[in-house]
């Protein structure tokens, strides 16, 4: 192993260069007793492919998003990922984030706290607000917020099963 390739960073083109195409992606290897294999991409048009390589039993792929910040209080964000459209110069709630989920500290960490809750933001011509929360105890928290008549909190429970007959359970 000690004489293989043990990481690399390749560019690598994915098409023919043209004069109207030069489609690459960056090619990120690692080696783990063997030569550096693809363990992650990041293609020409943005996409992000992460591969796990590793078969055995308890081997998750993990994505780590963690903060530098050293000093967590209450309702600090410790991550986030954000999902919005493309930027427009006109000004259009389309260049507002349309929806997130952050991981949301319920209080100051310590060596004996990490309280943390899982926070739902969506957005309706407006920038995303949270509209559901899991605690850090397993509290689940909806909130509507249509202001109009007749705009009642729905929570809705659907099964997949085609074949319903009478005392069948359909949402619990």
């Amino acid at each position: 192993d000690s004489i293989l390739v043990a990481a690399s960073i390749e560019a690598v083109a994915t098409d023919t260069f043209a004069a109207d195409n030069n489609a690459t992606k960056l090619s990120f290897k690692t080696g783990a007793s063997e030569a550096a294999t693809e363990k992650m991409s990041i293609s020409s048009v943005g996409n992000v492919t992460m591969k796990q390589t590793a078969t055995g039993d308890d081997t998750p792929m993990t994505l780590l998003l963690q903060t530098g910040e050293t000093d967590i209080a209450a309702a600090d964000v410790l991550g986030k990922v954000q999902f919005q459209a493309p930027d427009e110069g006109t000004g259009t709630d389309a260049i507002l984030v349309a929806a997130e989920i952050a991981a949301v500290s319920e209080g100051d960490f310590s060596s004996s706290s990490n309280a943390t809750k899982l926070s739902f933001k969506t957005g309706a011509s407006e920038a995303a607000a949270e509209k559901m929360s899991i605690s850090s105890v397993g509290n689940v928290t909806m909130k509507q917020t249509a202001t109009g008549d007749d705009t009642p909190m729905t929570l809705s429970l659907q099964t997949g099963e085609i074949d319903i007959a009478a005392n069948d359970v359909l949402g619990k």
